[in-house]
């Protein structure tokens, strides 16, 4: 239990601090006085002075903050060395310095991983199959790479179970067509799908499968191979995370979805216990969402400022004080209720979860 608190705090606090680090070393260089800079919320544990900057180590680990010498808007001059006194490309700089601090970190964090070793599916080999369903005695073996569903080709495993969820959506009572690779021989099944029951956020929901699963292997490799391994992986959680984000615009994808810190908690304690490798990737891909998400131009999120400066740039003046405090007050009100709505549906979906397990 102390050491699942120990990865809660190290999780949270640090991918934080590299954020709000990002503004806070962008601003130093660019002449902007910082005057606080602090890792936790709550009573001081610790602070010093050092230069311009108080350093500030709170009692409660979850959060942090910078604070820049002139940052009031309800001001009419500002000095070169305040924040509201730079241009707004170098505020720009400053505000996006946090989601590129967490970008580069998330990037970085994924050189041990494939160095510790990663599990991932072989291909599209079979490695094990669910009790009591159709493929168990279908005549598929484990081992046996799958190589077209119903006629359609397959390179990933992700490929098999979309393209066999597809189909039983549509045709519950129609056999699935499945081509294997055994040894040097291609063999072709026909199973039929059974309903199964899933849970999806803390309700039961019927899915129809054919019960199988993939076989996994660890994967390690030399630096040189992971720092490859690393920039793909990049890609590719940059690229499910915008893809995520254009799904939910076009409602194909349930706000439901999302999960909040009480979520997020709750998924770091069982990385943390599966092991450092998971844990540390779980990080990496928190990291790099967390980069993304804040660059989405919304009041009181960093790409919110940052489109505000753009049309601050194009129109050369400056918001009146009343219209920023409107918007940001929009933007406080918003998030703070959606912040509510994430946390009692995380609340809702563990509390009913655990109602399931312990019946």
């Amino acid at each position: 239990m102390i050491s699942s608190i120990f990865a809660l705090i190290i999780l949270f606090s640090l991918l934080i601090t590299i954020h709000e680090f990002g503004h806070f070393i962008v601003a130093k260089r660019n002449g902007v006085k910082v005057e606080k800079f602090a890792i936790g919320f709550g009573p001081k544990i610790f602070s010093k002075k050092k230069g311009d900057t108080t350093y500030i180590i709170s009692i409660i680990p979850f959060g942090g903050y910078v604070k820049l010498a002139g940052e009031e808007i309800d001001k009419e001059k500002f000095e070169d060395w305040e924040y509201m006194g730079k241009s707004p490309g170098i505020r720009s700089k400053i505000l996006f310095a946090g989601s590129m601090n967490n970008l580069i970190f998330g990037f970085f964090l994924l050189i041990p991983v494939f160095m510790i070793g990663t599990l991932n599916y072989d291909g599209t080999k079979i490695g094990e199959f669910v009790k009591g369903f159709p493929a168990e005695k279908s005549g598929l073996k484990i081992g046996d790479e799958i190589i077209e569903v119903n006629g359609e080709r397959c390179r990933t495993w992700i490929d098999v179970t979309l393209k066999i969820k597809d189909f039983t959506k549509k045709y519950k009572e129609k056999p699935v067509n499945i081509k294997i690779k055994r040894e040097n021989r291609i063999l072709v099944f026909n199973i039929k799908s059974a309903p199964y029951q899933v849970e999806v956020n803390g309700k039961k929901e019927t899915e129809y499968i054919i019960g199988i699963l993939p076989k996994e292997k660890l994967e390690k490799y030399p630096f040189h191979i992971a720092v490859v391994k690393s920039f793909k992986e990049f890609y590719n959680i940059c690229s499910t995370t915008l893809i995520g984000f254009k799904l939910l615009f076009q409602r194909k994808l349930s706000i439901k979805h999302f999960t909040g810190p009480v979520g997020i908690s709750e998924i770091a304690i069982k990385v943390w216990k599966v092991g450092f490798s998971v844990y540390l990737q779980f990080m990496a891909i928190l990291s790099i969402n967390l980069g993304i998400i804040n660059l989405i131009p919304y009041p009181l999120l960093d790409g919110g400022h940052i489109f505000g400066l753009l049309i601050e740039r194009i129109r050369k003046k400056r918001p009146s004080y009343k219209t920023l405090q409107i918007i940001q007050n929009i933007g406080a009100i918003s998030l703070i209720l959606f912040a509510i709505y994430i946390t009692y549906q995380d609340m809702g979906r563990i509390f009913e979860s655990n109602k399931i397990r312990f019946k």
